[in-house]
C-alpha cells in the first residue's frame, strides 16, 4: 500500500502553499512507522510523529469507499472524523462544527472561507476529484482566519508520474423503492500525462440528483433555509499543470470550475404545520446554487540561496444563492445572493538553523496578503400560493465590504534527542472598508430607504503557538500543545439589520481569538493503530444579537469547549480488521455569572462509530455504524433544542473485475426513519425526515 502523505504541519502559524509531494514507499497495511513517515508540509517537511497535535489523513481509497453516487464531502467527513458533527444532508455544512468551533476549509491550500460565511465550503468539490483529505483538529492560524476549531485541507488529484493515463467512472444511486424518479446519476472522467518538463491532469465530474425518500418511502421536502440535495445538478471541472524549470524549480497552475444548481418544482407544504410534507407546484425561476471558480499559480525553489522558497498567488470567486424563504417586515420576501471575490499572495522561506550540539532545527518565515470583496443582494418576490414572481425591487443585504489582511509569521522547530519542540508567532493587520449602503434593517422596520454611512474599521491580532512531542519509541508518542486561532467578525451580517443612524464604529470589530490546549497519545504498530486526545478551547469574545438596535454585536462573554477524542483500529488477521472512534464535547458560555450549555448548532452530541472490514484478493467489504447520542443540556438551559439520538448502519464493498471494478453501498441499511442533527437543531418545525435506505452502485476503470 502506498503510504498516505500529509500536506501541512499542524501548529505552523501562517504557512501556506500547495503541498509538496514527498517520496512514497511501499509497506503493508497497518505497518505505519511514525518516525519514518514522510509528511509533505506546506512550507517545510516533517513526520507525523513530530507534530504536536491531532492529525488525521483520509486517503483516496477511503474517500472512494465512502462516496456512493451523489454523496458529498460533508457526508464522508461526518462519518470518518471523530470531532466533526454529522452532515446536514444538503447543500450546506451549517452546524457541522469541529470541536464546537468553525473550521477552515481549504482546497489545495486555498481557503474556501470568507468574512461572510455561506457554509458551503465542504460541498465545493466532487469526492471523485479528491486524492486525500487532511484534518487538523484544534485552533490554528496556519492559514490566517477561520480555523477556530481546526483545518480541513482537501487535496485534489494530479499527475503521479504517468506518461498517459485515463480514469472513468459511472454511478447510480436509488432509494429503497427503486423508483426511477429517485435515481442519482454520476459520471467522472479524467486524463493525465507527462512529457519532458510538463505534467498535467484534467477531470470532470457530473452528478444529477433527483427525488429522495425517507424510511417511510415518502419524498423528502426541500429545506428552504440552507438548501437540499434533491433535484440538483452538480459539475466539477479540474485542471492541474506543472512545469519543471530545473531540478529545483517548478511552476504549478491549478484551475477549478464548480457549480451545484437546484431546479425543482417541489417544496415544503406551507399549509401543513403538523408534518413536513413535500408538495408539488413550486414556480421559482432563480433557485439555490453554489458557483465557485478558482485559479492558483505557485512557484517553488528548493535551493533559493541555500533555502527553500514557496510563493503562491491565487484568485477565487464564491457565488451562492439562497431560497426566498421568509417575509421580513415591510421588506417582504427576498432571496439572498452572496458573492465574494478573493485574491492574494503568500510567501514562505524555510531556513535551516545552525546545529547546537546534537540539536537541529529550522525556521519557516514569510508574509501573506489577502484581499476580499464581499457583496450581498436580494431580489424581492411576490408570492401567490407556490408561485414566486420578482417585483423588480432589489435590496442591499448589508453594505459592500473590502477586507485587506496583511501578516508576518515565523515558526521554529527543534529536534533534541527524543523531543521535538515547535513554536511560532503570527501578526495580522486587518482593514475593512465599509461602503455606503441603503439600510436594509430600516426598510424592514419602516419601509423607508435611507443611507447607512460607511467607514473604515481597523483591527489586528497577534497569535502564538508552542508544542512538544516526546517520542516514547518508534511506534508511539505523547504530545502537548498550545495554539491560538481566530475568526474575523462577519461585519456584513452585523450590519444587515441596522437602521441608517447606526454608528459603524460601535461594532467593536476585532479578531475573535480562541486558545486551544491539547494533551494526547498516539501509537502505531503492525496490527494496532490508536490515539486519544483531551482538549479544551476557550474564548473571551462572542457574537451577540442586540434586539434593541437590531444588530449583531461582539461582546465580552466567555465560552469554553472541553472534550475527548479517540480512535482504534486492529487488524485481526491479514483479511479482517475492526475499529472505531469516539468523540464527546461539552460546550458552555458564561451568561450573568452562570455557565450555560451551548446549542447543538455549536456542540455536536457524543458520536461513536464502529466498523468491521474484510479484504480478500479482488474484493472488500465494510460494515460500519454511527451512533449519535441524545442531547438535552442546552434545552434545559433554554439555550437550544433537545436532540433525539439515532443510529445508522452502512454496508460498503468493492469487487475487482477482469476489466475495471464494481463499487457499491447500502446506506442506512436498517431503513431507519429519523431526523438528522441539522434538522433537529436548526430547521423550522415541522422537521423533515432524512433519507431512508439508499442503494448505490458504480463501475470504474483505469486505463
Amino acid at each position: 500500500m502506498t503510504q498516505t502523505r500529509l500536506s501541512f504541519l499542524i501548529p505552523l502559524f501562517g504557512a501556506f502553499s500547495p503541498a509538496l509531494l514527498a517520496e512514497e514507499r511501499e509497506q503493508q497495511p497497518g505497518a505505519l512507522d511514525l518516525q519514518a513517515t514522510v509528511v509533505s508540509a506546506t512550507r517545510s517537511e516533517a513526520t507525523i510523529a513530530s507534530i504536536p497535535g491531532s492529525v488525521q489523513v483520509i486517503d483516496e481509497q477511503q474517500v472512494l469507499e465512502q462516496s456512493g453516487a451523489g454523496r458529498r464531502v460533508s457526508d464522508i467527513l461526518g462519518q470518518l472524523v471523530p470531532g466533526l458533527a454529522p452532515s446536514s444532508g444538503g447543500m450546506s455544512n451549517f452546524g457541522q462544527t469541529l470541536r464546537g468551533r468553525n473550521m477552515l476549509v481549504l482546497i489545495d491550500g486555498v481557503s474556501q472561507n470568507a468574512t461572510r460565511d455561506n457554509f458551503r465550503q465542504l460541498n465545493s468539490i466532487a469526492p471523485a476529484s479528491i486524492e486525500r483529505i487532511e484534518v487538523i483538529s484544534g485552533a490554528s492560524s496556519l492559514y490566517g482566519a477561520g480555523a477556530s476549531g481546526g483545518i480541513i485541507n482537501i487535496i485534489s488529484k494530479r499527475n503521479q508520474g504517468q506518461d498517459v493515463a485515463y480514469s472513468s467512472k459511472l454511478g447510480l444511486t436509488s432509494g429503497n423503492n427503486l423508483d426511477s424518479k429517485g435515481f442519482t446519476y454520476e459520471a467522472f472522467q479524467s486524463a493525465t500525462g507527462r512529457k519532458g518538463a510538463l505534467d498535467w491532469y484534467v477531470s470532470g465530474d457530473l452528478t444529477q440528483r433527483n427525488d429522495q425518500y425517507d424510511g417511510n418511502g415518502k419524498r423528502i421536502p426541500q429545506d428552504t433555509s440552507q438548501g437540499s440535495n434533491m433535484d440538483t445538478e452538480t459539475y466539477d471541472l479540474q485542471g492541474r499543470f506543472g512545469y519543471e524549470l530545473d531540478a529545483d524549480k517548478k511552476l504549478s497552475l491549478s484551475l477549478q470550475d464548480y457549480k451545484d444548481q437546484q431546479d425543482t418544482d417541489y417544496t415544503k407544504d406551507p399549509k401543513n404545520r403538523q408534518q413536513a410534507v413535500a408538495v408539488k407546484g413550486l414556480k421559482l425561476d432563480d433557485q439555490p446554487y453554489t458557483y465557485n471558480q478558482a485559479i492558483n499559480l505557485s512557484y517553488t525553489d528548493k535551493d533559493f540561496y541555500s533555502q527553500a522558497l514557496q510563493l503562491e498567488s491565487y484568485w477565487r470567486r464564491a457565488d451562492a444563492l439562497f431560497f426566498p424563504d421568509l417575509a421580513r417586515g415591510k421588506a417582504g420576501i427576498a432571496n439572498n445572493n452572496s458573492v465574494q471575490d478573493v485574491y492574494g499572495l503568500r510567501v514562505a522561506i524555510d531556513t535551516s538553523l545552525p546545529a547546537i550540539g546534537s540539536a537541529t532545527g529550522n525556521l519557516v518565515w514569510g508574509t501573506d496578503y489577502d484581499h476580499e470583496r464581499s457583496r450581498q443582494r436580494g431580489d424581492q418576490y411576490r408570492l401567490d400560493g407556490l408561485t414566486y414572481t420578482k417585483t423588480g425591487t432589489t435590496y442591499e443585504m448589508g453594505p459592500d465590504i473590502v477586507t485587506t489582511t496583511k501578516a508576518l509569521f515565523g515558526q521554529m522547530s527543534w529536534d533534541i534527542g527524543d523531543w521535538t519542540l515547535r513554536g511560532g508567532v503570527r501578526r495580522e493587520w486587518i482593514e475593512s472598508e465599509v461602503a455606503d449602503s441603503i439600510a436594509y434593517g430600516q426598510i424592514v422596520q419602516t419601509g423607508v430607504r435611507a443611507t447607512l454611512p460607511g467607514d473604515t474599521l481597523k483591527y489586528d491580532a497577534t497569535l502564538y503557538n508552542l508544542g512538544a512531542v516526546y517520542h516514547l519509541s518508534e511506534n508511539q508518542d505523547i504530545f502537548v500543545n498550545f495554539s491560538q486561532g481566530f475568526s474575523l467578525p462577519d461585519i456584513q451580517r452585523f450590519l444587515r439589520d441596522v437602521s441608517s443612524t447606526y454608528d459603524i464604529q460601535s461594532l467593536n470589530a476585532q479578531a475573535i481569538k480562541v486558545d486551544s490546549y491539547e494533551l494526547g497519545w498516539r501509537g502505531n504498530w503492525d496490527r494496532w493503530q490508536a490515539d486519544v486526545t483531551a482538549y479544551e478551547n476557550t474564548s473571551d469574545v462572542t457574537q451577540f444579537y442586540d434586539a434593541n438596535d437590531r444588530v449583531l454585536r461582539l461582546i465580552n462573554q466567555k465560552e469554553r469547549v472541553r472534550g475527548i477524542e479517540n480512535s482504534l483500529t486492529y487488524r485481526v488477521t491479514d483479511r479482517w480488521s475492526v475499529g472505531g472512534t469516539y468523540a464527546r464535547a461539552k460546550g458552555e458560555t458564561e451568561q450573568n455569572g452562570k455557565w450555560t450549555d451551548l446549542p447543538a448548532t455549536r456542540i455536536s452530541p457524543a458520536k461513536t462509530t464502529l466498523f468491521v472490514g474484510y479484504t480478500e484478493d479482488g474484493y472488500t467489504l465494510r460494515l460500519q455504524g454511527m451512533r449519535l447520542a441524545s442531547y438535552d443540556a442546552a434545552a434545559k438551559d433554554n439555550n437550544g433544542r433537545e436532540i433525539n439520538g439515532y443510529t445508522l448502519v452502512d454496508l460498503l464493498g468493492s469487487m475487482q473485475l477482469p476489466v475495471g471494478r464494481l463499487e457499491g453501498g447500502v446506506y442506512n441499511l436498517t431503513d431507519r426513519t429519523y431526523q438528522n442533527l441539522f434538522a433537529q437543531a436548526n430547521a423550522r418545525a415541522p422537521y423533515a425526515n432524512a433519507a431512508g435506505r439508499t442503494l448505490s452502485m458504480s463501475y470504474a476503470v483505469d486505463w
